[in-house]
């Protein structure tokens, strides 16, 4: 059995890469696991804190994205269900690119497996690419599929 990992998010770009996985290469014996680095509204819980006393306000934006976090995960189990695929949703945190190769290594990934967001030269250069990131520091191959514009 070999163990697939599948980096997603919410976006088009990543089911695009399930959907190429699960129809062109994915084999009955392999086992998938879909793996989500959450986002979270808030990037800097302390400075919201500061900046505004209103505890509700700081919990409803905590929940609203737990809710939005959840609905994806719910979605990628789904998924993996509408496929008859083998395998389970895992939920990451922090920086997307070290985590999902560290979770390859933690599995023994035979393969990664993520979509690309097609930023343009100047935009890659600044913001950097997960995609590119994970390609040059796995030790595993990588499979990027982008949509054809």
């Amino acid at each position: 059995m070999r163990t697939i990992l599948i980096a997603m998010d919410s976006s088009e770009n990543s089911l695009y890469a399930f959907k190429q996985y699960a129809e062109k290469f994915h084999q009955d014996d392999n086992y998938v696991i879909a793996a989500h680095c959450v986002h979270y509204t808030i990037t800097n819980p302390e400075e919201l804190i500061t900046s505004t006393k209103d505890e509700e306000k700081i919990r409803k934006v905590f929940e609203e994205d737990e809710k939005r976090i959840l609905s994806v995960l719910n979605d990628m189990e789904a998924l993996l269900a509408e496929n008859k695929i083998s395998g389970e949703v895992v939920r990451l945190e922090g920086q997307p690119e070290t985590s999902i190769l560290a979770k390859a290594e933690e599995v023994q990934a035979a393969m990664i497996v993520m979509g690309s967001r097609g930023l343009g030269t100047i935009r890659r250069t600044i913001l950097g690419s997960v995609s590119e990131y994970v390609l040059h520091h796995s030790h595993v191959p990588v499979m990027i599929c982008k949509i054809k514009s």
